[in-house]
């Protein structure tokens, strides 16, 4: 721009009460610039769009009246679903509570150690290699063999195959796991290359297992098909616990797609004849945008 221009401009704007020192200054070029002098240019307003991998809220139950129709379906995924173990005499139940559901599960006696009858709510997805994808439950009020025997596990996981909870298909679960002598582990017991665990303190395993004053805990299970890792963790009132891990069988690159996900509960053999029952209180997917 020419001398002769400025000097118009500034002779407009000064007739306008404009103060024509600002105008030289923003009239400036790189020419006038000194030695040293590092201009940063700014192209626009930056995005406020949320990046393509965080994490969003996709699938919501929190059980109205007993209903397993999801509040928040942006995956098409449509009701949960009970499943079954297939075990004569396991009586799997899923019955209606005020904002709730109770999930129940018995073990026969006589049944192999190596069957675990257990009951769980799906939803049907598909998460293949590359996915991310994170689980949440929130539960409340576990019964079942906590003052004797133990045996009864609550968690959160995914797995292959049907609604019916098949024991030798793939999956990956996260339980708060009651053992004998009341010792409690958060752990992961399927689905990762190395077990892992961590044993709960008593005043988290009082109020997780408290007859007259429970109190609800929140299971997340994170499963990362981009990395081939896992993140597990509880939240129960004031205090987080995480475990981190490898995947075993769904892979970054390969592996089986993911075709259930859910809460559940099961009784091991530690607790032959015994039931065990929990309520579950939502039931959330996060998931990548557009994932």
């Amino acid at each position: 721009m020419s001398s002769r221009t400025v000097q118009l401009i500034q002779k407009i704007l000064a007739r306008a009460g404009v103060c024509t020192a600002v105008v030289t200054l923003a009239l400036a070029t790189h020419a006038d610039a000194k030695p040293g002098f590092n201009p940063v240019i700014i192209r626009g307003i930056p995005s406020t769009a949320p990046v393509s991998n965080e994490l969003q809220l996709a699938y919501l139950a929190s059980f109205p009246n007993g209903s397993l129709e999801p509040s928040v379906d942006k995956m098409n995924v449509g009701p949960m679903v009970p499943g079954d173990p297939l075990i004569p005499g396991s009586n799997p139940t899923v019955s209606a509570a005020p904002g709730e559901i109770v999930v129940s599960i018995h073990r026969p006696l006589g049944l192999s150690p190596d069957d675990i009858p257990a009951e769980s709510i799906f939803a049907p997805v598909n998460f293949g290699p590359g996915s991310v994808v994170r689980l949440r439950a929130t539960f409340i009020a576990p019964v079942g063999p906590y003052a004797t025997t133990g045996g009864f596990a609550i968690g959160v996981g995914a797995r292959i195959g049907g609604k019916d909870d098949l024991p030798l298909e793939p999956r990956v679960f996260v339980t708060v796991n009651a053992r004998p002598n009341q010792l409690v582990r958060f752990q992961v017991p399927f689905g990762s290359v190395e077990p892992t665990n961590t044993v709960l303190p008593q005043a988290v395993k009082d109020a997780i297992y408290s007859t007259t004053d429970p109190q609800p805990f929140t299971i997340e299970l994170t499963i990362d098909r981009k990395l081939g890792t896992g993140t597990a963790k509880l939240m129960v009132i004031d205090q987080v616990f995480s475990l981190s891990f490898t995947l075993k069988d769904f892979h970054a690159d390969s592996g089986p797609t993911i075709t259930n996900v859910g809460p559940g509960i099961a009784v091991n053999s530690n607790a032959p004849g015994q039931t065990a029952s929990v309520r579950v209180r939502e039931f959330r997917i996060y998931t990548t945008v557009g994932g």
